[in-house]
């Protein structure tokens, strides 16, 4: 991090703390902007309240329009550079932010800067505005990071770009997605809108954004129209936000015309721990001893290094449970000792380790910012991807007898046997947590009960819980069940509960690059060639038929003999340009013989810019 950075982030920090004493100033022009801000004299007195780090509306500044009275006005149609446009537009991830916030990494251009992560405030704060029809200074937003090394500067930039707006910012620190989400909920805080700082399971020198309101994570046509407002007043102030030498300055400079009390500091990540304690209290409801349900029970978390230590420390301790088992809680940008990832096989690898050295019940492995986990049975058996929806599916089900699973497109076979064993209905969607979740939204909507939409990433969210893609709430609702069961004298979860789900003998992913600039057209050009050939007798392979129902890609079923299925799917890639591959046989080495037929169908197609060196 540069002198500046750190100058940057040492300032901001101090004009954004908590307090009791506003720093008076005169009307001025702010040289960067180019606009009038009008700092009001607002003098907090003692007797002032705050209600959870938010003020009151009887407050005097509340009262007043919160600081600045002025913010930059974005002409209704502005004809913004491209340059500057895609500055914006490329960070854009579907319906997340993501970019590169640390320079350094070879080939890798830092591309979120403190100037940009300012804009992106300003441009949230706008749309917030107009959704919910409310002016900028009467908004509410709070804000959070993961662990990541570069969050506190994005965070700090991000303060002052919504605080330049009039917006009042309670800024959590370190938290989780989930949390921030429910801080737009939870009686008592239910702030307009929620950001956290995160990158997930992606490498150090990254970072983004994700955004919330009461309704949930938002889509991908509003964080276009963020990106765009953020262009739009990056524009209007007259930056490029890569000159690199007035980009910390125009950050230093909207910190220095800001009112002090516009940002408080909330300790929120104690609220969300003990909404997850009481959840778990509940569910287990232990008679004898309502409030340390968990004594007697060994649970080793592992979340990487990332936010997820509070799992551990702040939500099952306290209930009474042994987390010595416990590992890397402590929050480390670098994350050195392994990817927190639950689809990774060296954090899952960890997870088992530390499970059979503590001899713990049971693993919780989280990542970074938690809004994904998977677990691990005390015989160390890990409890991921099909089998942890399988898992999840089973305690659905049991609460909520033939509803409907939604899942991504690559699941098993197996796990749709499963689930109609268990009395639910399996609809297989797209690859994508927002594609997974929006689907079993549409589907309640449209009147079809929809208890559980899960991907096999870990992503997972319940419709008894708003919706929400929560790792931490996953994993309660099998500590709950774990715990229930040793209470009744039933066996482990991984012994009894998955016995009946009927596993691939083999399986691999492959990723083929699209080597063309321009991707997604050769994507296209490649499947409808793949649908035609399958359509024509699949290169001679009578055993191949295309799936009845296809929403991404095109799977296909594989016939191995004597009742054993195969699949494969061939499907583009959500955002990268890639065409991937996923088999799966029930023949040891099976997948060897699908991808060696498959080639047949690259062999007949040279034309296509595409790199199938690794089949």
């Amino acid at each position: 991090m540069s002198a500046a950075n750190v100058a940057c982030q040492s300032l901001i920090a101090k004009l954004t703390c908590n307090t009791h004493h506003a720093i008076q100033r005169p009307r001025h022009v702010s040289p960067v902007l180019g606009i009038h801000c009008a700092v009001q004299a607002c003098a907090i007195p003692p007797s002032a309240t705050f209600r959870n780090g938010r003020r009151t509306q009887g407050s005097p500044c509340r009262a007043n329009g919160n600081a600045a009275s002025a913010v930059l006005e974005l002409p209704e149609h502005l004809d913004v550079p491209k340059e500057v446009a895609a500055i914006f537009q490329k960070l854009q991830n579907g319906s997340d932010i993501r970019g590169i916030a640390i320079a350094g990494v070879e080939g890798e251009e830092q591309n979120i800067t403190p100037t940009v992560a300012f804009f992106i405030g300003v441009g949230f704060a706008s749309w917030l505005s107009e959704t919910l029809k409310m002016p900028a200074n009467s908004l509410h937003i709070s804000i959070g990071r993961d662990s990541r090394l570069s969050g506190p500067l994005l965070l700090a930039s991000m303060v002052a770009g919504l605080a330049s707006q009039g917006v009042s910012v309670a800024q959590f620190g370190l938290a989780t997605t989930p949390a921030m989400f429910m801080s737009c909920i939870i009686p008592g805080y239910e702030y307009d809108g929620g950001i956290i700082i995160t990158a997930s399971h992606l490498p150090f020198n990254r970072n983004g954004f994700k955004f919330f309101t009461k309704e949930g994570g938002l889509e991908k046509g509003d964080i276009q129209v963020i990106l765009q407002r953020a262009a739009a007043a990056a524009h209007t102030a007259g930056m490029t936000p890569h000159a690199r030498h007035s980009d910390d300055a125009l950050v230093l400079d909207a910190a220095l015309n800001t009112d002090p009390s516009s940002a408080q500091h909330v300790d929120f990540m104690p609220v969300y721990a003990e909404h997850l304690r009481n959840i778990i209290k509940q569910g287990v409801d232990k008679k004898d001893n309502f409030e340390k349900p968990l004594e007697g029970f060994k649970v080793a978390v592992d979340p990487g290094n990332g936010a997820g230590g509070y799992f551990a420390t702040d939500v099952l301790e306290p209930l009474g449970c042994d987390v010595s088992g416990s590992q890397f809680l402590e929050p480390d940008g670098w994350f050195p000792n392994h990817v927190p990832n639950p689809e990774d096989k060296a954090a899952m690898a960890a997870g088992v380790l530390a499970v059979q050295q503590s001899t713990s019940d049971l693993g919780v492995v989280l990542d970074t910012d938690v809004d994904r986990s998977a677990v691990v049975a005390r015989d160390g058996r890990p409890i991921n991807s099909n089998r942890y929806i399988a898992l999840m599916s089973l305690i659905t089900l049991r609460k909520y007898p033939g509803t409907t699973i939604v899942t991504d497109s690559v699941t098993s076979n197996g796990l749709s046997d499963f689930i109609k064993a268990q009395g639910g209905h399996h609809y297989r969607w797209k690859r994508g947590y927002k594609n997974v979740i929006g689907k079993g939204i549409e589907l309640n909507k449209a009147g079809t009960d929809t208890s559980l939409m899960m991907e096999t990433s870990g992503h997972g969210a319940m419709k008894e819980n708003h919706f929400l893609d929560d790792g931490a709430y996953s994993a309660v609702q099998i500590i709950i069940e774990t715990v229930r069961r040793r209470l009744a004298g039933e066996g482990d979860i991984a012994v009894e509960l998955l016995k009946d789900l009927k596993e691939p003998k083999d399986a691999s992913e492959f990723r083929m690059k699209i080597t063309a600039q321009d991707f997604k057209p050769v994507g296209e050009k490649v499947l409808a060639a793949f649908h035609d050939w399958l359509k024509s007798g699949a290169g001679g392979a009578s055993n191949w038929s295309l799936a009845e129902v296809n929403h991404e890609g095109w799977r296909v079923t594989v016939d191995e003999g004597e009742g054993r299925m195969g699949w494969l799917l061939l499907r583009a890639s959500l955002h990268d340009p890639l065409l991937v591959l996923n088999v799966e046989s029930e023949l040891e080495g099976g997948v060897a013989g699908t991808v060696s037929h498959l080639k047949k169908f690259f062999a007949e197609h040279k034309e296509f810019e595409l790199d199938t060196s690794k089949l």
